[in-house]
């Protein structure tokens, strides 16, 4: 809850000092807690630079090395489609569920071990907080199940990447699904690398509306949201307590914003590790200087800073990754103001 994480924040902050992020590329941050904008210095901000340039290098090298990056891929994809496990149609749901159980327990847990990362953290009350294997098992079963008896009784359909549809037309003579059917070739890097950004930005967007809607309803907030927000200082795994709507809302508005795109399987596996990975830093209270808001210039992505924002007062930033649709809010918010 908000009050839970202001109070949790307070008995460890000097009084007054409130919640100070660093959201801006010219060390300008905003007391989260109060609004008042404030003077802070980003600690790493030579390392973006350096991470910047690194990232465009790699860009220009695939780009320039396109035809070898091809070959990579489809030796990749070769394997994968000799493998039984990314035959069966349980593969996306399992590979979710490890690549989330894989990504909690190490990266958070492994930075918040290590001290010299404190500088990073959003507010210093910020820590890892562990949870019993119970629990994870338990949230793994609840994650698995729906989608699992889904994939069981649903054809896979991956349209626009060579597969005949004869062949599910065969496949939907069966009620029980064991195996997907998939194209013989990989995708090229650059289809990959478009689909995958498309894809979460399409997400993005989608989500933004569904999350808008969760908190400015009541009945929607109370039953279905409300949980996610019930919690005292952020951490990683909040990223996953959610209600069971929820959890399949974000799960088909992966899946349909992948779909509308025809991404191949290939992109579909990249996506998993990616998306997983954004959610979860999302909720850990660190501002890391690999994260997505600190590469991209112009403050084009939110990341953990202002999705931290979001669950100090629950009413403003409500894209998970990006920020133009946050700000337009704000904008038509104000004009409405004004008009009153």
């Amino acid at each position: 809850m908000v009050d839970n994480i202001r109070q949790h924040a307070y008995r460890i902050l000097p009084k007054n000092e409130g919640f100070s992020s660093t959201n801006g590329s010219n060390g300008k941050g905003v007391d989260i807690a109060n609004g008042i904008s404030v003077r802070t210095e980003y600690p790493g901000s030579h390392m973006v630079t350096a991470l910047r340039v690194v990232a465009a290098s790699i860009g220009v090298l695939v780009v320039c090395k396109s035809t070898l990056c091809d070959r990579g891929l489809e030796h990749m994809y070769r394997i994968c489609l000799n493998s039984r496990f990314f035959q069966s149609v349980y593969f996306e749901t399992i590979f979710a569920t490890l690549c989330y159980a894989i990504i909690i327990p190490i990266c958070p847990w492994l930075v918040d071990k290590l001290r010299c990362m404190d500088k990073f953290k959003i507010n210093p009350s910020v820590k890892y907080e562990s949870v019993s294997v119970t629990k994870i098992v338990r949230d793994a079963l609840f994650y698995t199940i729906p989608l699992m008896l889904l994939d069981t009784f649903m054809v896979k359909k991956y349209e626009g990447v060579g597969i005949d549809p004869v062949i599910w037309h065969a496949k939907r003579q069966s009620a029980i699904q064991t195996t997907r059917a998939l194209p013989e070739s990989a995708p090229s890097t650059f289809d990959l690398i478009w689909q995958l950004v498309a894809s979460i930005i399409v997400y993005d967007a989608i989500f933004f509306l569904i999350h808008l809607l969760l908190q400015k309803i009541r009945v929607l907030y109370k039953y279905v949201h409300k949980h996610h927000h019930d919690h005292g200082m952020l951490h990683a795994h909040v990223t996953n307590q959610l209600s069971v709507v929820e959890r399949i809302t974000l799960v088909l508005s992966a899946n349909f914003s992948l779909k509308i795109f025809y991404s191949h399987p290939l992109t579909r596996t990249v996506f998993i590790p990616v998306f997983i990975w954004m959610l979860v830093e999302n909720h850990s209270g660190y501002d890391m200087p690999f994260s997505l808001h600190r590469l991209l210039p112009f403050g084009l992505a939110g990341g953990p800073v202002k999705h931290f924002e979001h669950h100090v007062n629950g009413q403003r930033c409500y894209q998970p990754f990006f920020t133009y649709l946050d700000t337009l809010l704000n904008h038509i918010s104000r004009i409405n103001l004004k008009m009153r």
